[in-house]
């Protein structure tokens, strides 16, 4: 996969999702996507997820919502990620779908808004990981402490963004997956597993803490 097509995987879901959905849904149509590299997606999350939460505690989504024209992609994601969740014993999920439209997403550049962030926290007190399917929104000095009260530990899936280093080193975000922008090492064998898959088209980027 060369790096245009790697960022547009996360920029689906990250960055100006609603403005792509919003045109097929006028053209009254729905775009064609392989899903195959959002279910790994979806999958290598949730097990990044088990491992940081030590595979015991609730994760809270945070999942962009389109209304009645969903994102094939953020679905398959979505749904894989739930399947893979429920294989480990001491884990659960909750979602909180949050709007998405062309208008928020432009507003936010792709983040979640940050009052519904606050809402959704405040609602699932007690979580221990948050997955955001959104890119991270760019909370200021107070919104961040703020945020850390919270005590969660904070999965972004996302395209990188210049403020995600601070972010990591302050441990505000423990992972951020994001496509790769270099080339992988050329291989003669193809993936065997899903992790191999993955490592093809993405990177994970983490605070120290989170290692």
């Amino acid at each position: 996969m060369d790096k245009r097509t790697k960022d547009i995987v996360v920029a689906t879901v990250a960055v100006g999702t609603a403005v792509v959905f919003v045109y097929y849904a006028l053209a009254g149509r729905s775009p064609k996507v392989n899903l195959d590299i959002y279910t790994v997606l979806g999958t290598v999350t949730a097990d990044e997820c088990a491992r940081l939460a030590g595979n015991k505690g609730q994760v809270l989504l945070m999942i962009p919502d389109m209304g009645p024209n969903k994102s094939p992609s953020v679905e398959a994601e979505v749904k894989a990620f739930e399947q893979a969740l429920r294989k480990q014993k001491g884990m659960g999920a909750v979602s909180e779908r949050v709007e998405a439209t062309a208008m928020t997403m432009m507003a936010t550049g792709g983040g979640v808004p940050v009052e519904k962030f606050f809402q959704g926290l405040e609602k699932h007190k007690g979580v221990a990981i948050l997955t955001l399917f959104f890119a991270f929104p760019d909370l200021r000095d107070a919104e961040l402490e703020n945020f850390k009260k919270y005590g969660v530990k904070t999965i972004v899936i996302s395209s990188p963004r210049s403020n995600y280093k601070k972010f990591l080193e302050q441990g505000a975000i423990q992972l951020v997956i994001s496509p790769r922008q270099d080339t992988p090492p050329v291989t003669t064998q193809p993936p065997r597993t899903v992790r191999e898959r993955f490592d093809q088209d993405f990177v994970i980027l983490a605070s120290d803490a989170a290692r």
